[in-house]
């Protein structure tokens, strides 16, 4: 077996371990769209995280005695859920018409000048 770190002498008798953390990883976006499927292969091709930003410099290293050989970021599951539509309201300002009253809370308001969350 070829460990991820170089052996010294003082290292005779320690014994090598192999941890594996499993993190739950949350990433919530809004995404206009004319339908659900559309929303969808928008987030997949627009949206997400950057895979390539996941990789050993995530972690904490000291590679005398401790360094990562794997780190991977998978979805176990995609809601894609209806949350209101885009309209122009009385001062003519977009706002989404229909947002559900459970998460109404956590809804970062659409700017209309820059076309993003506020």
């Amino acid at each position: 077996m070829k460990l991820p770190f170089k052996l010294w002498s003082d290292d005779k008798n320690k014994k090598v371990y192999r941890i594996v953390h499993t993190y739950q990883l949350t990433v919530e976006q809004y995404v206009k769209a004319n339908n659900r499927d559309e929303a969808f292969d928008i987030c997949l091709d627009k949206g997400g995280i950057i895979h390539d930003k996941i990789n050993r410099h995530l972690t904490n290293e000291d590679f005398e005695v401790c360094e990562t050989t794997y780190v991977d970021a998978d979805p176990e599951h995609t809601d894609v859920k209806y949350v209101g539509t885009i309209i122009e309201n009385e001062e003519q300002e977009l706002e989404c018409d229909t947002l559900e009253p459970e998460s109404k809370d956590s809804i970062i308001p659409f700017n209309k000048k820059f076309g993003r969350h506020g």
